[in-house]
């Protein structure tokens, strides 16, 4: 039987992108999004450890890192004005970890283009797309 090919893009071929995981279709469908792997280049990893230096080492995190944590902890998704997507880890802490996605190669999956640690206020007035059950965190 021959294997029908994917519609997926090719994209974990190429040595900059490394897949990081994947919105899964129950999530996906309650915002409205496709549902799609999530990737970062190193560029964008690049850009974190820059942009975000201080944050990160009081964490203690490399990029690399500090995105696997949150995409593995994610409980809240946002929309920002823009109309990229921020998965959040919300815990109870004054600081939130964040990281922004936004639909890339035809809407075929999900671009990394920044991770930070940001204070709630941040998303205060962005639309919440998605909660987690039982995160309802303060």
């Amino acid at each position: 039987m021959k294997k029908k090919p994917t519609s997926q893009p090719q994209i974990e071929n190429q040595a900059h992108y490394h897949k990081i995981g994947r919105l899964r279709k129950p999530i996906a469908d309650k915002i409205g999004k496709p549902t799609a792997d999530i990737y970062i280049d190193d560029n964008h990893l690049k850009h974190i450890f820059f942009r975000h230096k201080d944050e990160l080492e009081k964490v203690g995190l490399t990029p690399r890192m500090f995105v696997d944590v949150v995409i593995s902890g994610f409980n809240r998704i946002y929309k920002s004005n823009k109309g990229s997507l921020f998965l959040v880890k919300w815990n109870g802490m004054p600081k939130v970890a964040a990281i922004e996605l936004n639909l890339a190669f035809k809407k075929e999956f999900y671009e990394i283009k920044t991770a930070f640690v940001k204070t709630k206020d941040t998303f205060k007035n962005l639309k919440l797309l998605w909660e987690k059950r039982g995160t309802k965190l303060v």
